[in-house]
């Protein structure tokens, strides 16, 4: 199941606020993902009411808390209706979310695949 769709179940059970374990630099780094999926989810219209939070203590503009205050809108909750397949999609497995470069890593076999295969399919 891909960080999204965990994170939207999590808010339609109830979940309106999503802050790091911690304050530490490796538990900053590990909520950017989290935070991330959560702004995507507010772009695509998935969130009702969203508030994020970067700290400015550090210098590293850090995502450090996110709310969402009315849940999730309608097309949130159809969106999660919808069948997600465990592995993911081709494009979950090129661009995957984890502590790198700004939280976002680039499997470069995936891309190579994707690539080639577009290649001879056309």
């Amino acid at each position: 199941m891909s960080i999204l769709v965990e994170i939207l179940q999590e808010i339609s059970d109830g979940r309106k606020s999503f802050t790091p374990c911690g304050s530490s630099e490796a538990d900053m780094v590990e909520f950017q993902p989290v935070a991330k999926a959560l702004a995507y989810a507010n772009s695509q219209g998935y969130l009702d009411g969203f508030l994020i939070h970067k700290e400015s203590s550090t210098g590293n503009s850090w995502y450090d808390s996110v709310v969402v205050k009315n849940g999730l809108t309608h097309s949130g909750e159809e969106f999660l209706r919808e069948p997600h397949s465990s592995a993911g999609s081709e494009l979950d497995q090129i661009i995957q979310l984890k502590p790198e470069v700004y939280g976002v890593g680039i499997d470069l076999k995936a891309l190579w695949r994707r690539w080639k295969n577009r290649k001879s399919g056309a």
